[in-house]
């Protein structure tokens, strides 16, 4: 696997290469490792504490994790939680949500990280290399216009797992593990999504994201020179993008040169499937 930070240093967001099925376990299984090596960190406290997810707690968080990777070992329980029917305005992975927690209400965190050990490994494999048919359903999407389910797989459930792990961290305190290699590469992965969520409204400006920290890189949305450059902390710029952080709250963390105004739209018009 190459870092991001590699050569070349600026990188067109749409080139970001997809992942590979091999590529696809080694991220799953490096974020359930470590999701699992900072929960049995965790201490009584700390599961009650609250969260950028504002409805969940860190407990919460847990029973999302392990119920997420629960889908992943079969087909029976995929079905039961995809089955899951919105209310009025939810969207799909919400009702999703909402199922896993309740399925898993009486579970006690020992219970909970005991489940994730269990059904971690499985779903990763499973995953990265089975599910061939469901792999190739594709469902609309209010946020990502359209929603694959192999891109589910083998893309976004490693970015869940890796945006919760950041989350927990940061409601408790403790540090965020990252590497250049793991983290940068689910970073990249990011951009390719921001890019097709800018594209479309665009205009045919490109707008250059410079995020700052072991996880970033320089990335261009759109070609020719760009009319604006965004410059942020690659986890902060995550955590709005994920929808965590208002435009308000982010944009102060936002450093911009160039045409202001049109990256102040782009920013306000972003909205990423984690």
């Amino acid at each position: 696997m190459v870092a991001v930070n590699a050569i070349p240093r600026v990188l067109n967001a749409m080139a970001v290469p997809n992942v590979s099925a091999d590529e696809a376990h080694a991220l799953l299984s490096t974020e359930l490792g470590r999701m699992l090596a900072l929960a049995r960190t965790l201490e009584e406290a700390d599961w009650s504490k609250p969260t950028a997810c504002t409805a969940w707690n860190v407990r919460d968080m847990l029973a999302h994790q392990a119920g997420s990777y629960a889908s992943g070992t079969g087909y029976m329980e995929m079905i039961h939680q995809y089955l899951s029917l919105p209310k009025a305005g939810q969207l799909p992975e919400d009702a999703i949500n909402e199922t896993q927690l309740s399925d898993r209400a009486d579970r006690s965190p020992a219970e909970l990280i005991a489940e994730l050990e269990s059904a971690g490994p499985v779903a990763a494999h499973k995953w990265a290399y089975q599910f061939r048919l469901m792999k190739l359903v594709t469902i609309p999407h209010r946020t990502a216009g359209s929603l694959n389910v192999g891109y589910l797989m083998t893309v976004v459930h490693s970015r869940d797992t890796w945006m919760h792990r950041l989350d927990i961290c940061r409601a408790t305190g403790r540090p965020f593990e990252q590497t250049a290699e793991h983290d940068g590469r689910i970073a990249a992965l990011v951009m390719v999504d921001v890019a097709r969520c800018l594209l479309k409204k665009a205009g045919g400006r490109s707008i250059l994201f410079d995020l700052t920290g072991t996880a970033g890189g320089q990335w261009q949305i759109g070609s020719g020179e760009p009319s604006a450059t965004i410059r942020m902390d690659v986890l902060d710029f995550n955590v709005f993008a994920s929808g965590r952080s208002t435009y308000q709250q982010a944009r102060p963390q936002a450093a911009i040169d160039g045409d202001i105004p049109w990256a102040e739209a782009a920013l306000k018009n972003l909205l990423v499937l984690y």
